[in-house]
């Protein structure tokens, strides 16, 4: 199985839009550089089955780019509270090992994907710029320490 774990876009600076922090959408750049990563993976045959990503709205647009790009149905890309600030692998792990999809895409923020990518594989240390993407592969079941860095993605500059 493989886990595909995402920063979000590059999102608009906190106090430009109403709402606080979880209502920050991303930025003109962010969406279109994000499209970029979206596209490579639907290219690569890397497209996830399931797409899960943190309720707030800069998450939420990068799962829409996703989806649309790998031409995923609406009930196979939602929310999932847990995926927000804070996040702790104990219910990623739980929801994943109960899941029969073979590759699922998760969209959270820093500096969460870092840390769970690399308590995944083992340790060491990942950047995750906004938009970035390591694919996790696990060959028997997910766990702390069971999964190998398949690749990792930086989002293209442009």
């Amino acid at each position: 199985m493989e886990l595909l774990i995402i920063r979000h876009g590059k999102a608009e600076n906190a106090g430009v839009v109403p709402g606080g922090d979880a209502a920050r959408p991303l930025s003109e750049y962010g969406s279109q550089q994000f499209r970029k990563v979206a596209h490579w993976i639907g290219e690569h045959q890397s497209a996830p089955e399931l797409i899960l990503h943190s309720p707030l709205v800069r998450t939420t647009q990068t799962a829409q780019i996703l989806q649309d790009a790998v031409e995923l149905n609406d009930d196979l890309c939602y929310p999932q509270n847990w995926l927000g600030f804070g996040l702790n692998l104990e219910p990623l792990i739980s929801f994943v090992r109960s899941s029969e999809f073979e590759r699922i895409a998760i969209i959270a923020h820093m500096p969460d994907v870092a840390r769970c990518t690399a308590d995944l594989i083992g340790g060491g240390s990942i950047t995750f710029k906004p938009g970035n993407v390591a694919c996790i592969k696990f060959d028997t079941m997910i766990g702390i320490g069971l999964g190998s860095l398949k690749w990792h993605l930086s989002a293209p500059l442009f």
